[in-house]
C-alpha cells in the first residue's frame, strides 16, 4: 500500500508540473526550453508508472489466469480470447524462444500506459495535472494490473477519442477495431460514443429512457442474447451470480451530474447549450448513469459502462473551467471538495485492493518471488 501511495504521489506531482509548464509553454510538440522539459517530465511519468506494473508477477486477480492463456494460446489449444490477443502471444513466445511471459505483460503495460498517457495529454490540454489526478484516483492505472486485454482495449478506446473528435472516422474505426482483436467488448464505442456526441431534444431522452424501462423488464431475452455474443460465459460463476446495482457507480455519476447542473446556473447555461467536447463529457456520464440503472442485470458491467465513465477525468476539469472569474472563490471551494473526494476514493480503493475481485495486494515482482505453479504446470 506504501509503495501504491508513492506511485500515485510522485506521479501526480509529475503531472502537476507538466500542466503548469503546458500552460506557460503551449502543449507538448515544439523546441523551447520549456517544452523539452515538458517531454523528459512525460517520459519520467511513464516510467513511473510502467516500471512497477512491468516487474510485477502474480499481482492481480487473473494474473496467473493469463499465463495459462499465454501457454493455451502459444500451442494453437483452445482458448477464450481474441485472434490478435492470440496472434501477439505467439509472436512474442515465437521470437523468444520459450514462455516469456513477464515479457507479454510488460509490453501490454507499455502500450496501456502510453495510450492513456497520450490519450490524458491530447484531451485534457492545460488540465493535464487534474485530469491525471483523477486518472490516478480512481484507480484506474491500478487496475491495469488486472484484465491486461480489457485495459489495453480501453486505454486505446479513450485515446481514439482524438480521431473522433477530428472527424477522422477512418482511424478511429481502424482503432478500435485493432483493440477489438484483443477485447471484443471496445465494438461498443460504435454506438456510444456518437450517443454521447449528438445533441438530444427531450423528447428523445423520454424515448432512451423508456427504452431502458423496456429493457430492463426483458432482461431474459437480452441474457440470452449476451450468452450468444460471449459464449464463454454460459454455465460459469460470472452468469450464475447475474448482475447487480453498482450504488457507488450511481452515486458517482450521480454527484457529477449535480456537479453539471449547479456550474450551468453559475455560468448561466445549460446542457442543451453545451456543444464538442464539453457536451460529450456531459453526456458520456449521462449514458454511465444509464446503464448503470437499467442494464444492472448484466454481469460485469463495469466493462461496457467504462468506456464512457473513464472520460468523467475529463469532465470535472472542463466543468471548473466554466465557472465564471466573478465566482473564483466558488470554484476553488469546489476544486478543493473535488480533490478531497478524489483522495477518499482512492483511499477506498487501497482498502479494497486485497479483495479477491482486485487482489492487486499485496505487491509482487519477480526480482522477489517465485511464481506459483499453474493448472497446466506450463511454466518450469
Amino acid at each position: 500500500m506504501i509503495l501504491y501511495g508513492a506511485i500515485a504521489a510522485v506521479s501526480v506531482l509529475l503531472a502537476h508540473t507538466i500542466g503548469v509548464l503546458d500552460g506557460k509553454s503551449g502543449p507538448l510538440g515544439s523546441h523551447s526550453r520549456g517544452r523539452q522539459a515538458q517531454k523528459g517530465l512525460f517520459l519520467l511519468l511513464f516510467l513511473v508508472l510502467f516500471v512497477p506494473s512491468a516487474l510485477r508477477q502474480a499481482t492481480g486477480n487473473d494474473y496467473m489466469r493469463y499465463v495459462e492463456f499465454f501457454h493455451l494460446a502459444s500451442v494453437d489449444a483452445y482458448v477464450p480470447t481474441e485472434p490478435g490477443f492470440n496472434a501477439f502471444v505467439k509472436l512474442i513466445y515465437g521470437l523468444c524462444g520459450y514462455e516469456n511471459y513477464l515479457l507479454v505483460f510488460a509490453l501490454f503495460a507499455l502500450f496501456t500506459i502510453l495510450l492513456f498517457l497520450l490519450a490524458i495529454r491530447d484531451e485534457a490540454g492545460e488540465d493535464f495535472g487534474l485530469a491525471f489526478f483523477l486518472f490516478m484516483m480512481s484507480g484506474c492505472y491500478f487496475q491495469t494490473y488486472n484484465t491486461v486485454r480489457y485495459y489495453f482495449a480501453l486505454a486505446a478506446a479513450v485515446f481514439s477519442l482524438r480521431f473522433f473528435f477530428r472527424r477522422e472516422y477512418l482511424w478511429f474505426v481502424l482503432t478500435v477495431l485493432a483493440a477489438a482483436s484483443f477485447h471484443k467488448s471496445v465494438l461498443v464505442v460504435f454506438l456510444l460514443y456518437p450517443m454521447a456526441a449528438v445533441a438530444w431534444k427531450r423528447w428523445q431522452l423520454g424515448l432512451l429512457a423508456a427504452l431502458g424501462a423496456f429493457v430492463y423488464v426483458t432482461q431474459s431475452r437480452w441474457m440470452a442474447l449476451i450468452v450468444k455474443l460471449y459464449p464463454s460465459y454460459e454455465d460459469t460463476d460470472i452468469l450464475a451470480a447475474g448482475g447487480s446495482i453498482s450504488w457507488p457507480n450511481i452515486a458517482r455519476c450521480l454527484v457529477l451530474l449535480f456537479l453539471s447542473w449547479y456550474v450551468f446556473h453559475l455560468a448561466g447555461t445549460s446542457p442543451r447549450k453545451l456543444a464538442g467536447k464539453e457536451r460529450f463529457w456531459y453526456q458520456a456520464n449521462l449514458l454511465s448513469l444509464y446503464l448503470y440503472v437499467f442494464a444492472s442485470f448484466v454481469p460485469e458491467l463495469s466493462r461496457i459502462a467504462y468506456y464512457l465513465v473513464t472520460t468523467q477525468i475529463f469532465l470535472v476539469p472542463a466543468l471548473l473551467r466554466q465557472i465564471p472569474e466573478s465566482r473564483a472563490r466558488t470554484r476553488k471551494a469546489l476544486t478543493a471538495l473535488v480533490i478531497l473526494a478524489a483522495v477518499l476514493m482512492f483511499l477506498w480503493f487501497l482498502h479494497r485492493a486485497t479483495d479477491s475481485t482486485i487482489r492487486i495486494l499485496p505487491y509482487r515482482s519477480f526480482l522477489f518471488h517465485d511464481l506459483p505453479e499453474t493448472p497446466s504446470r506450463s511454466i518450469e
